[in-house]
């Protein structure tokens, strides 16, 4: 019998898309599931053009804010930026029940196939690989 995530990661890229993504985390609050969050550069500049609002680009300011946009509870979403080495998501040794690349870039789809851990977000993915969870890649280019 296998239990349902409760603790899932999704990484926003900057591949168009972006209102899948957001929606994705939307739901994923609405569940209430903890979400750890990881926002590329990128990311940030496909949601003011795609989303029509910004992002702030320090964590703890985008966190509050979305936070209060979807109505997260306490302590369920966490944002972390892309150089967060110290971050719990970048840890193979606690990693998240599940991620998801919601878009996924075709960048970030080949650093992940080539098993980069450049950043918080690869090294997040690396960690779902090496502990066997699942690691779902929503790509939008061809």
């Amino acid at each position: 019998m296998t239990t349902a995530p409760q603790r899932i990661t999704l990484a926003l890229t900057g591949a168009s898309g972006m209102p899948y993504g957001l929606r994705l985390l939307e739901c994923l609050l609405a569940a209430e599931k903890t979400v750890w969050l990881i926002v590329s550069q990128a990311a940030h500049i496909v949601i003011a053009t795609e989303c029509e609002f910004t992002l702030p680009a320090q964590p703890r300011a985008a966190q509050a804010l979305l936070a209060e946009r979807y109505r997260a509870k306490e302590g369920q979403l966490e944002v972390f930026g892309r150089e967060d080495w110290m971050a719990p998501v970048a840890s193979g040794s606690n990693p998240a029940d599940a991620m998801v690349v919601c878009p996924c870039s075709m960048g970030t789809l080949a650093a992940l196939a080539q098993g980069l851990a450049d950043n918080t977000m690869e090294r997040a993915a690396d960690g779902m690989r090496k502990k066997r969870r699942p690691l779902v890649r929503v790509r939008r280019e061809q």
